[in-house]
């Protein structure tokens, strides 16, 4: 029996399929097992334990090299801080999954959640998107102009794409045309978007728009860096012990939230080395792909989403050196997008440092010292009368238009009056300012019905507000511009004023020059007056959803006394401009003791309100001071700065819309970017051309009859109807004589026997470029180009005509007078080094060439400008009786706009035998010549003192006197 067994098995087992099959099913009933320990016996373990790992390289930025000034004086660092990041991941998708939401929902309850930590610790975070909701209920911008525009495209994800349906283009042209509210809307559930854009944040409408907006800001820079999954975006810096705390207890919530270190950009004497030294700012696209042109991801000098740039100046210049190397973090991710692991880690590198040829003490002395001057010209000119008088030479500044200049300067924000830290007064005021409205839309929607009287004959407050709807309907294109005939009569009774707006408005119905399509009518047949009411109702609703209208209105009854300077003058104190505390001017005014004229006299005086706040002629300047031997340059100021400290690590919107909509233009060098006629400093270019070229010499005398009658209109001398009499090139440039200029301008065109402007013009350039006029200066900043005069060589001669130039390239100019000759590239750069102090670059002198002009034709030029300053037929040498130090210079008054002031130059060098410096001071608007020379007296007075004098001058520079203005007369 069993030898039978035995043999049936040998047999079975001989058979090679069957063995396998049973192979098979013992491999199978392994593998049955080992799954159910798995999934059943060891299953939640595994759950629990289980990870995708995935491998990611992420960027780390690398350490922003450092600025110094040319006495090894810190100006731009960087300081280490913990920061809050948010990191666009996968966890939210998990979260999303078990919750039944979207992963919007999710990111928007943890942002919401970092957001009111943050702000209940006392914290801000960064917002990088530049929409803001006012407490008047309202969306606006924070920026204007190419950078909104920018912004726009980068939203909606507009190209430069032609290739565009029809649709496609008109839904372009929306998007670039929004609204601050339609690109939140877009933003918060992608309402305007194209096709595809989907919800975009989705954010919930149970969140108020002002979190919304909050909520937006973080998604938005997560947005920007949206193909960079593990990219982190920093949310907010310099955090609080505190804030760091919550966030890390209850980091089981929050996730995709992080602390980090992080450095930050800091700055000192910020305001005066602002247009030197700039801000930096997150990289932008376009920033992105400049800075990438050519480059690979694994580069190190590879720039990331995130990384901080040079925004101007010299952060912005010299990027590639100051930039550190970045970086890298071989980052180990699991399946919910979590960190798990560093398994590689890549130092970054730290960027160069940049020493300058400035002087930052002497830089920060003449900012102070020209603020203080233009408060000084500011005050002189105060009148609490409502004109400026017909005068152009002592045009004065009626106080009313200061009340209104801090609100139009967006030093008093209207549209937070009402917001949520808004004081019970400012509540009252914006109530009041509502009334006003009210009456004023009112009485707007009157003058495009039935008001009859002619433009001309109507109140002042009237004509603004018709202008303003006239504007406001073109700019909407309800009033069509291009279907107008400008050759019509009654539209040009309109534009000369002699007709209402209301006939102009009945007349273009009739003319279809109305767009009613825009207007809420209902039939297609309808008769002038129906179109006319509905025009009317258009303008009220434009003019309540306006957000500068409430501007025209404060204008118009500040100067109607409705709104007074009292209750403008105590919102400054609300709103944080000025601090109650300790200053008796507050209880002074609150009370009535002190009035509102008065106070303003009294603020400007201590420079608690200043030049560029005010922001009315003359609230602007520009100092350069230069190496006569080198043409290095010590101070390069542009007046007024601004804060970099509030522009760089997160930009205050606030702050930067203030300085984006201010009169005085504080986000513009007048350094480097003003340019003006140079006026009588550029007589000793005509002395030089007409000594050079023959027509004069040195002793070549002529007889100013203050009526200069070559050439047709006659040419005035500043002295006329009085007049210089003879005069040599030297006293002419003394006493600043137009006539004997006229002339020598003439005979340049009349070299070749028969007079011709353009030939005396060819010589004319020849020397403005040989003395380095006629170039950029060198400085190693972005700079405006010059333009010599190419119309009327007579006026040219005296620096009027055509002839415009910046500050920095007159400095260039003077600076080859001072040294007779030598023509230099202009530097603000000493030396680059890197992180151990090896030199990398050294900038040196940058001679362009050496003229070789006759020596007495030097001698000529220096004695008339050491005759400006110390001569008895100068207008400005009281202003240097008892210097120590000998000067010479030039004067210049230069006219733009016959309804505003005069502009203010003045040129010198010193000390006059062996010259150290020059300086040149640009003031525009400053009335005369004297207010800049001044300037640069005190200048010297500071520059040749010894260090305890230069200690009293610094503690007087804080105190403003009022400034007596001189002679207008060259």
């Amino acid at each position: 029996m069993l030898r039978k067994i035995y043999e049936k098995a040998e047999k079975l087992l001989a058979n090679r399929l069957l063995a396998l099959i049973i192979l098979i099913v013992v491999l199978y009933c392994v593998l049955i097992g080992r799954v159910f320990v798995l999934q059943i016996v060891e299953g939640q373990s595994h759950k629990n334990d289980f990870t995708y790992k995935v491998q990611k390289t992420v960027k780390t930025s690398g350490t922003r090299g450092n600025i110094y000034d040319v006495n090894g004086k810190l100006l731009a660092y960087n300081k280490l801080v913990y920061t809050v990041n948010f990191q666009n991941d996968n966890a939210f998708q998990t979260l999303a999954a078990k919750n039944g939401t979207s992963e919007s929902y999710e990111k928007n309850k943890v942002i919401y959640k970092v957001i009111k930590i943050l702000e209940r610790n006392g914290d801000s975070f960064i917002n990088e998107i530049p929409i803001e909701y006012t407490g008047s209920g309202k969306f606006r911008f924070t920026e204007t102009g190419s950078k909104l525009k920018k912004f726009k495209r980068d939203v909606f994800g507009i190209g430069n794409s032609t290739d565009l349906s029809k649709s496609e283009k008109e839904l372009r042209d929306k998007q670039l045309n929004a609204t601050a509210e339609q690109v939140f809307e877009y933003l918060r559930n992608g309402t305007l978007g194209s096709a595809g854009t989907g919800k975009m944040f989705d954010i919930d409408k149970s969140y108020s728009k002002k979190d919304a907006l909050k909520i937006m800001s973080v998604r938005y820079s997560a947005f920007l860096s949206r193909y960079s999954q593990y990219m982190k975006v920093t949310i907010a810096n310099e955090i609080n012990n505190r804030s760091i705390a919550e966030i890390k207890e209850r980091s089981s919530e929050l996730p995709g939230i992080d602390i980090d270190t992080k450095s930050i950009r800091v700055y000192n004497k910020s305001e005066a080395m602002s247009h030197v030294i700039g801000y930096t700012g997150t990289v932008n696209t376009d920033e992105l792909e400049t800075y990438n042109k050519g480059k690979k991801e694994e580069d190190k000098d590879y720039y990331s989403s995130d990384e901080t740039v040079g925004k101007a100046g010299v952060e912005k210049q010299f990027e590639n050196y100051l930039h550190g190397d970045s970086g890298s973090k071989t980052l180990v991710v699991n399946n919910v997008g979590k960190i798990i692991d560093t398994t590689k880690t890549v130092k970054s590198g730290t960027g160069n440092n940049i020493t300058l040829s400035i002087d930052s003490e002497l830089q920060e002395y003449v900012y102070n010292l020209l603020e203080k001057k233009i408060a000084g010209i500011v005050l002189s000119k105060l009148t609490s009368s409502d004109s400026a008088g017909n005068d152009r030479e002592n045009i004065m500044i009626p106080i009313k238009k200061v009340y209104y200049s801090f609100i139009g300067n967006s030093v008093i924000d209207l549209e937070n009056l009402n917001g949520d830290k808004a004081t019970s007064y400012e509540k009252k005021m914006y109530r009041k300012i509502q009334t006003l409205e009210d009456q004023a839309i009112n009485v707007s929607k009157n003058l495009v019905l039935k008001d009859t009287k002619a433009y001309k004959d109507q109140s002042e407050e009237k004509q603004a507000y018709a202008s303003y709807v006239y504007s406001l309907l073109s700019s909407k294109k309800v009033l069509i511009s291009s279907s107008i005939d400008t050759t019509d009569k009654t539209y040009q009774k309109w534009k000369n004023e002699k007709i209402s707006l209301s006939e102009f408005l009945r007349y273009a119905v009739n003319k279809e020059w109305i767009d009613i399509s825009s207007l809420n009518i209902s039939s297609k047949y309808n008769d002038t007056e129906e179109i006319m009411k509905a025009l009317a109702a258009y303008v009220e609703d434009a003019l309540v959803d306006a957000d500068d209208f409430d501007m025209t209105v404060c204008e118009q009854s500040i100067m109607k006394g409705k709104l007074s300077g009292r209750e403008v003058c105590l919102l400054l104190y609300e709103q944080g401009v000025l601090k109650k505390k300790g200053d008796s001017d507050y209880t002074a005014l609150k009370s009535g003791s002190l009035n509102s004229y008065d106070f303003i006299r009294r603020k400007l005086k201590s420079l608690q309100i200043t030049p560029g706040q005010i922001g009315m002629d003359p609230c602007s300047g520009s100092v350069v001071i230069t190496d006569s031997k080198t043409g290095k340059v010590k101070a390069l100021v542009s007046y007024p700065g601004y804060d970099s400290n509030r522009l760089s690590n997160g930009t205050d919107s606030g702050y930067y819309r203030q300085l984006a909509n201010s009169a005085s233009t504080p986000l513009y060098n007048q350094a480097l970017k003003h340019k003006t006629a140079p006026g009588s400093t550029f007589k000793p270019v005509s002395a030089l051309a007409g000594l050079n070229e023959k027509v004069i010499t040195t002793s070549t005398v002529i007889n100013c009859t203050g009526l200069y009658d070559k050439i047709t209109p006659p040419a005035k001398c500043w002295k006329y109807p009085d007049r210089h009499g003879a005069r040599t090139v030297s006293t002419a440039i003394e006493a600043s004589c137009n006539y004997f200029f006229y002339e020598v301008g003439y005979r340049l065109g009349d070299k070749s026997g028969s007079y011709s402007s353009k030939e005396g013009l060819k010589y004319l350039e020849k020397y403005a470029t040989q003395l380095g006029l006629n170039k950029q200066s060198g400085i190693e900043l972005d700079e405006s180009s010059p333009q010599v005069s190419d119309e009327t060589s007579v006026r040219s001669a005296i620096g009027q005509g055509r002839n415009s130039f910046t500050p920095s390239q007159i400095a260039n100019y003077v600076t080859t007078l001072s040294n007779s000759g030598t023509v230099y590239d202009l530097s603000i750069m000493d030396k680059i080094t890197d992180d151990n102090g090896k030199t990398v670059k050294k900038y040196g002198v940058k001679k362009v060439r050496q003229l070789h002009y006759d020596t007495t034709y030097w001698n000529a030029v220096h004695t008339g400008m050491r005759g400006v300053v110390s001569g008895k037929d100068s207008s400005v040498s009281s202003i240097f009786q008892g210097m120590k130090v000998k000067l010479a210079g030039k004067t210049g008054t230069a006219q733009e706009n016959k309804k505003r002031p005069n502009h203010a130059l003045f040129i010198s060098y010193g000390p006059y035998e062996k010259p150290e410096i020059t300086t040149t001071v640009v003031i525009p608007f400053g009335y005369t010549s004297s207010n800049a020379a001044a300037t640069a007296k005190d200048i010297y007075e500071y520059y040749f003192a010894n260090d305890k004098t230069k200690k009293t001058l610094e503690k007087n520079n804080k105190s403003v006197t009022e400034t007596s203005v001189g002679t207008a007369g060259d």
